[in-house]
């Protein structure tokens, strides 16, 4: 897992702070649309009759509307998750581990009619040799962008099993730094906070340890105690101990957190006196610094002092935290190493690791693989086409095959006959290959027997046969 790549240089000191990221997911994509549209594919098109510039136009065409109806079917198939949010500021953050591949093919597939019907069909191209001739590119364009999947910590599979884990490779593939990965929400929320998935909930905390409980606001330290540490955990390997406080993360202090609520004049009076006392204004990226009702202290006596002075009054409510529980609450993309600074028995230490997430099926991985063999598979079955449009048969096939197996070990949200979303989709795809092969072996003319190459039977324009 590699959510951020690398940072541009020279924009250190930009939003974020550590410069512009380039996102492993992203990149990917961006990949995935230089190797189909750009380099293979203008390769494959102009021997069925399409001039590659069209191909390039056809694919941003698709690329988009593929993207969009990823997301569609996403936002629909989870759309627990975007209860009270914004749904079109929502629609544009896919970076969330957010699209769901027959989405894309069901936009895709209206892109491309549509430019079929405003470009191809003037061109004269056979709609059949076109997809046989994509058809490839379908296939390891998914392969790249399943490894985008993968460095994004998206689209994870089901824990590893006891039994599986003396596979070589089986839980290192499986394994992501759980501060920025999507499953940890999955992981680490205790059961019953969301029944979808009760099978996984509990497995292990967001950092390898849990901490003591706040105590009442106004007494003791609330900054985290350890309390617990999970046996075998990043956080156990590099030292980390019952009882250790933590003053201290990331090269940062780790504040007491103040959070004040009310009315809007006792909230105000409160912060005032809070501040007064030595307390500094904390906002989060989101608010303005000016009307945060959050103050944070680093120093415990302090704190003490400046909240037993702050007027008891029903109009004003105080919540007590520290900032790495805010931290870890909202994550930053891309950051997966934990430093701790700890006071133990009197003595600070330094403490650094990387929580891990519990060993998962790395089915992004699997579904590369098995993409990269069915792009083979389409090559060498290509000339012993009996029909134009076969291989596409082959790639709907195959794909919905593979797609249904690989949902079997995937965290995802099951319907009728205990099936998931995209198995029941992988059903239709698979069916509809086998009746859009009997409705061809019909109305298509059959090719001659022997290998055939792509253009057989293609007129091609002056043009075309000069650039190929």
């Amino acid at each position: 897992m590699q959510q951020v790549l690398f940072h541009l240089p020279f924009t250190s000191g930009w939003v974020p702070p550590s410069g512009v990221p380039i996102y492993g997911f992203g990149a990917l994509l961006f990949l995935t649309f230089i190797v189909t549209a750009m380099v293979w594919g203008p390769r494959r098109v102009v021997q069925v009759g399409l001039p590659k510039e069209r191909l390039q136009d056809l694919a941003i065409a698709v690329f988009l509307t593929g993207i969009a109806g990823a997301r569609v079917v996403y936002m629909i198939q989870y759309r627990d998750q975007f209860a009270g949010k914004e749904l079109f500021i929502e629609f544009f953050k896919i970076w969330n581990g957010g699209i769901v591949f027959y989405g894309s093919v069901f936009g895709g597939v209206i892109g491309y009619l549509a430019f079929y019907y405003l470009v191809l069909r003037r061109l004269k191209v056979s709609a059949w040799k076109l997809a046989d001739a994509v058809a490839p590119l379908v296939a390891i364009g998914l392969a790249v962008g399943r490894i985008g999947c993968y460095l994004n910590g998206c689209c994870w599979g089901q824990p590893v099993c006891a039994e599986c884990q003396t596979v070589p490779l089986a839980p290192e593939l499986g394994q992501f730094p759980i501060l920025p990965a999507h499953s940890r929400e999955q992981v680490t929320r205790p059961a019953g906070v969301e029944d979808r998935l009760p099978q996984i909930h509990g497995l292990q905390t967001s950092t390898g340890f849990s901490i003591e409980a706040t105590p009442r606001v106004g007494q003791g330290d609330p900054r985290s105690l350890v309390k617990a540490i999970e046996p075998g955990s990043q956080a156990k390997a590099a030292g980390l101990d019952k009882e250790d406080r933590i003053v201290g993360f990331n090269g940062r202090p780790n504040l007491i957190i103040v959070e004040i609520s009310g009315s809007e004049e006792a909230t105000a009076k409160a912060v005032e006196t809070l501040t007064a006392a030595g307390a500094t204004r904390v906002h989060l990226p989101s608010e303005d610094a000016d009307s945060a009702n959050r103050v944070g202290f680093d120093d415990p006596s302090k704190y003490q002092a400046a909240v037993s002075s702050v007027p008891q009054s029903p109009d004003v409510h105080l919540y007590v935290h520290d900032s790495l529980w805010e931290q870890v609450r909202d994550w930053p993309r891309g950051e997966g190493e934990l430093k701790l600074e700890v006071l133990r028995k009197g003595e600070r230490k330094e403490i650094a690791f990387t929580p891990k997430t519990v060993p998962f099926f790395a089915t992004q991985v699997y579904e590369a693989v098995s993409m990269v063999l069915l792009t083979l598979l389409l090559l060498a079955f290509q000339p012993f086409r009996r029909h134009d449009g076969q291989v596409v048969v082959v790639l709907m096939m195959g794909y919905a095959a593979h797609r249904f197996l690989n949902e079997a070990i995937r965290i995802e949200p099951t319907y009728a006959m205990d099936l998931t979303l995209s198995q029941w989709i992988s059903i239709l795809i698979f069916a509809a290959a086998l009746l859009l092969e009997a409705v061809q072996r019909i109305a298509m003319p059959k090719l001659p027997p022997g290998p055939l190459p792509l253009s057989y039977g293609v007129v091609q324009p002056p043009a075309v046969v000069a650039k190929a």
